[in-house]
C-alpha cells in the first residue's frame, strides 16, 4: 500500500484568535492510496511503511479519521516550539515519542539528534536503548540532574553558531517531557531555555514539550512562548482556557491518545499509533 500522506506548514491565520500562534495548513499530497477500514491499532513504523521518502524534518502525528496518516514538517521556523497538553492518561508523553520515533526512522542519525528531559527517564528506556536508536539520542536526563543545563548551555551556544552557519544546521529534537518542573533550573538555565524555545527553531532545534493541562495555569509564562499547540482531552473548561486561550473544539469528548491540532480549514483529529514495528 502506498498511502497519502498529510503535511501541514505554517501559515499566518487566525492570529486574532491566538495571539502569537500560528496556526498550521494541512495539504494533501496527490498520491494514490487505497483506505482500510480496520479499528486494530497501528504501529508508528506500519504507518510509515510503503509510503514514499518523506521531506527532510517530517515527523509523524497519527492517524486521521480518514485513514490517512498526518505529519508536520519541521522546516518553516514560524511553526516554533510545539506544546502537548491535556489530562493526565490521555497521552502526551507517548505522542512526544511517537514524533521521536517517527523521525528516527525518516533520517540518518547524520541528520538527527533527540536531547530528552524528562522527570522520569526510565520511560524513554524502550527508545533511548533500542539499537536503532542508539545512533540519535544524544542524552535523557532527569530535570534535577546538573547535566540537564548542561545540555541547554550546549544547545544555545549551537543555535548562535548555527545563526553565522546555516547550511550546517542538522535537526535537532528537544524533547521537555514533565514541562512543570521547568522552574526547578537555574536562573541562568531558566533564560537560555525561554530563548530557545523563542528561536530555537529558526537554528533548527526544534522543543517539543508536554504538560498536563491542570498545570498549565501556573506556567502561562512559558506556554506563551509555544507557536504550535496540540491538546489531547481536557475536561475542566478553566483548565482548556489556561492552555488554548478559547474553548471552541469540544476536548471534553476526546479519547485517550486522540488529540486534535488547528489546520487552515479547522480543527484535525487524530490518533496517535502503538510504538514498534
Amino acid at each position: 500500500m502506498n498511502p497519502s500522506h498529510l503535511i501541514m506548514n505554517a501559515e499566518r491565520s487566525c492570529l486574532d484568535w491566538f495571539p502569537g500562534w500560528l496556526i498550521r495548513n494541512r495539504q494533501t499530497s496527490l498520491l494514490t492510496h487505497k483506505k482500510t477500514h480496520t479499528e486494530k491499532p497501528l504501529t508508528t513504523g506500519q504507518m510509515l511503511t510503503g509510503m514514499d521518502p518523506l521531506p527532510p524534518g517530517s515527523v509523524l502525528l497519527g492517524r486521521c479519521q480518514d485513514g490517512l496518516p498526518l505529519l508536520m514538517a519541521l522546516t518553516d521556523p514560524e511553526i516554533g516550539a510545539i506544546l502537548i497538553s491535556g489530562d493526565a492518561g490521555s497521552g502526551k508523553t507517548h505522542h512526544i515519542q511517537v514524533m521521536v520515533d517517527s523521525a528516527i526512522r525518516t533520517h540518518r542519525p547524520e541528520d538527527l539528534q533527540v536531547m530528552v528531559l524528562t522527570h522520569q527517564p526510565d520511560e524513554w528506556d524502550l527508545l533511548f536503548e533500542n539499537k536503532r536508536s542508539r545512533g540519535y539520542f544524544k542524552s535523557c536526563h532527569a530535570w534535577y540532574d546538573h547535566r540537564a543545563e548542561e545540555v541547554l548551555q550546549s544547545l544555545f551556544d549551537l543555535a548562535e553558531r548555527r545563526r553565522d552557519l546555516p547550511d550546517s544546521s542538522g535537526l535537532i529534537l528537544l524533547v521537555l517531557d514533565d514541562f512543570n518542573f521547568v522552574e526547578s533550573l537555574s536562573y541562568q538555565a531558566q533564560f537560555q531555555l525561554h530563548w530557545i524555545l523563542t528561536y530555537g527553531a529558526q537554528s533548527n532545534i526544534w522543543p517539543i514539550a508536554a504538560i498536563n493541562a491542570g498545570q498549565a495555569s501556573s506556567y502561562r509564562f512559558w506556554i506563551e512562548t509555544f507557536r504550535t499547540r496540540i491538546i489531547g482531552r481536557i475536561r475542566s473548561d478553566a483548565y482548556l482556557n489556561h492552555t488554548l486561550f478559547k474553548d471552541e473544539i469540544g476536548m471534553k469528548i476526546l479519547e485517550p491518545a486522540t488529540f486534535r491540532v488547528r489546520s487552515g480549514k479547522g480543527w484535525t483529529t487524530y490518533q496517535i499509533p502503538l510504538l514498534g514495528d
